[in-house]
């Protein structure tokens, strides 16, 4: 309302997503919960074994000092889960054997050895062709899929062809079933 002469009112304009945004980042609790999440995802149970309650009725940490270095490594790399994933795939406990190492930790819940998982499809594949020396490793190459002019939905083509080729499955086109 310049009209009057006073400053200009700001405008409310916008949906106030922004300030949404600067304000989960800015809180510290958001690199733990997310911290806490990845490192559930690679290792089957987080840090903090309740990962949907992180107050003060949630479990604690059973390596806090691990969380928060985590953590501060995740903002200062700017919030990239690509880091934080190399970070922790790097780690001395990321790369354990999955034999239980003791009877005194038969929950693994300080870390002991490596949780075993279930692979998923991509890794079974990936791994079978690694074992059998077929996996091609080479990144770059066209894409096998076959054009989608030529596409017909039968029970061997045009997915199954793609499963023909010795490429790791990170670089092949999946089929979901919704």
């Amino acid at each position: 309302l310049s009209i009057f002469g006073g400053d200009a009112v700001p405008s409310g304009r916008g949906s106030g997503r922004g300030q949404l945004a600067d304000w989960i980042a800015g809180n510290p609790l958001t690199a733990r919960v997310m911290v806490n999440r990845i490192w559930g995802w690679h290792f089957g149970q987080g840090l903090v074994r309740s990962s949907n309650d992180f107050g003060a009725r949630g479990d604690a940490p059973t390596h806090p000092e691990l969380l928060d270095w985590l953590a501060a490594k995740f903002v200062a790399s700017g919030y990239s889960v690509k880091d934080l994933h190399r970070v922790i795939m790097l780690s001395a406990v990321y790369q354990r054997v999955s034999e239980t190492a003791s009877a005194d930790d038969p929950d693994n819940r300080w870390l002991s050895h490596f949780n075993r998982h279930r692979l998923t499809a991509e890794e079974l594949r990936d791994s079978l062709l690694a074992v059998s020396g077929q996996l091609d490793l080479t990144p770059g190459q066209a894409h096998p899929f076959p054009a989608e002019a030529t596409w017909s939905f039968t029970q061997h083509n045009p997915f199954n062809a793609v499963y023909e080729t010795p490429r790791r499955s990170a670089y092949l086109m999946v089929q979901r079933q919704r």
